[in-house]
């Protein structure tokens, strides 16, 4: 009727751009796949800004229960416990390497012999085909993730016993710097491209079988973890981190982060 008598019509509502800063946090072996997430997101939604730093997958699960963050990312599986305080969504998987110096000749290791290495009963490269006579080992610190999947895979269900000499490193930086400083040195860190394209280490094959991304997603290469970007169950999504999360799940989503390594 008001139409009719000449009054304009309000136009319907349309819905707001995509707008704001957001913060994401977790794990590094999952920093990847994230980087390039959020990167697309912003092309789609060009007045989103992101901030994306790497803390760790336990330190991920806290700052999302604690709102500190807006999206969290893990490099591990979700404990049953964790899974009744968070959700995850799955990004894909990585792997943990075998580093050693770029200069030592060793381009393969078996299962046992990790273990008889890490467990202080070989020291010497002389008897793995190698040429140092020390071997130096390093690992992780007990709540980084790339440890979790080396002990779960190299001592099973035992209890991971190491050797006397085996060096502790708390970042992924020390842990590569100290392998380049040693010839005999050996340690683990996140497969993909930042650890292939550092001249100073080398990825090992682990029973003949190579890190690369293709055998991860085949499951040859069975050093190897779950990734997911999570949210907190109680809390009350922001439309944006809501997009996002769809995004993440789309088919371009998961393509782009399979890609990401």
């Amino acid at each position: 009727m008001l139409a009719a008598c000449g009054t304009p019509v309000p136009a319907a509502p349309t819905a707001e751009p995509l707008s704001g800063t957001f913060t994401a946090s977790g794990g590094g072996g999952a920093l990847p796949a994230v980087q390039a997430l959020t990167a697309r997101f912003k092309e789609l939604h060009p007045n989103v800004t992101w901030i994306v730093s790497e803390s760790g997958s336990n330190s991920a699960i806290k700052l999302v229960l604690s709102s500190t963050v807006d999206v969290g990312f893990i490099s591990r599986a979700l404990t049953d416990a964790e899974k009744q305080q968070v959700t995850g969504i799955p990004i894909g998987f990585n792997g943990t390497a075998v580093v050693v110096n770029a200069a030592n000749p060793v381009t393969n290791l078996s299962k046992e012999q990790l273990r008889q290495i890490y467990a202080g009963e070989v020291t010497s490269w002389l008897d793995l085909g190698g040429t140092e006579p020390t071997i130096r080992a390093y690992i992780r610190e007990p709540n980084a993730a790339t440890r979790q999947t080396f002990e779960a895979f190299v001592f099973g269900g035992s209890v991971a016993t190491y050797g006397k000499n085996v060096i502790q490193q708390t970042e992924v930086e020390a842990m590569l710097t100290a392998i380049n400083s040693f010839r005999g040195a050996v340690g683990i860190a996140s497969t993909g491209s930042r650890t292939a394209s550092d001249a100073r280490v080398k990825m090992i094959k682990i029973d003949g079988v190579a890190a690369t991304q293709e055998n991860i997603a085949s499951g040859a290469y069975k050093i190897v973890r779950p990734l997911a970007v999570i949210y907190s169950n109680t809390a009350e999504l922001k439309p944006t981190i809501r997009a996002f999360f769809e995004f993440v799940k789309s088919a371009e989503g998961q393509r782009i982060a399979a890609a990401a390594f």
